[in-house]
């Protein structure tokens, strides 16, 4: 079992590993509301968890995930550490959305059309 799952892993590209990553991190509603925030700007953890009305520990834990994914980035108060802002990290997202352009990228598709099997 080890082995395929190391036969699997070796066979997964960056392209597919950033895929994945992605659209585990994306696939929770709650991540998703959060990366709709922060697109429109960089939030006090205090602000999310009072508008999406979740205590501070869950809505730490989906900055983790989003994080891990590189989807966003975060930053202390310089005068006050107990202060975390995020906001979407523009690198990570453009890998994502390169990542994803490329899978659905039908100018490389073959036009031949399909035969049925007889």
């Amino acid at each position: 079992m080890v082995l395929r799952t190391q036969q699997r892993q070796q066979e997964t590209s960056p392209l597919d590993a950033a895929l994945e990553t992605g659209f585990a991190a994306l696939a929770s509603p709650v991540r998703l509301r959060i990366i709709l925030m922060l697109r429109e700007r960089e939030q006090c953890v205090c602000h999310l968890t009072d508008t999406l009305g979740l205590t501070q520990g869950t809505v730490s834990y989906h900055m983790g995930v989003l994080k891990q994914a590189g989807l966003i980035q975060d930053r202390r108060d310089p005068n006050d550490a107990r202060w975390v802002y995020y906001r979407l990290n523009p690198t990570g997202t453009a890998a994502f959305q390169t990542a994803l352009s490329t899978l659905l990228d039908v100018t490389q598709a073959d036009l031949t059309p399909a035969k049925c099997c007889d």
